[in-house]
């Protein structure tokens, strides 16, 4: 898990320079958090990154 404070570049940097694809997203309201995971292939054959968006931090 790699806690990140922009997420819409965090996930371009991945996709974009790295070639990973975004394999989920998921918003926890309640929590106040967003988890995006990030791989190079489908979750149930390969690894994925998990990034962790707070949204009330302030970095």
């Amino acid at each position: 898990m790699l806690r990140v404070s922009n997420l819409d570049r965090s996930i371009a940097f991945y996709v974009g320079l790295l070639g990973m694809t975004l394999v989920r997203k998921e918003e926890y309201p309640e929590g106040r958090f967003t988890l995006a995971f990030v791989g190079y292939g489908n979750e149930d054959q390969y690894p994925a990154i998990e990034l962790t968006h707070n949204w009330d931090r302030q970095d």
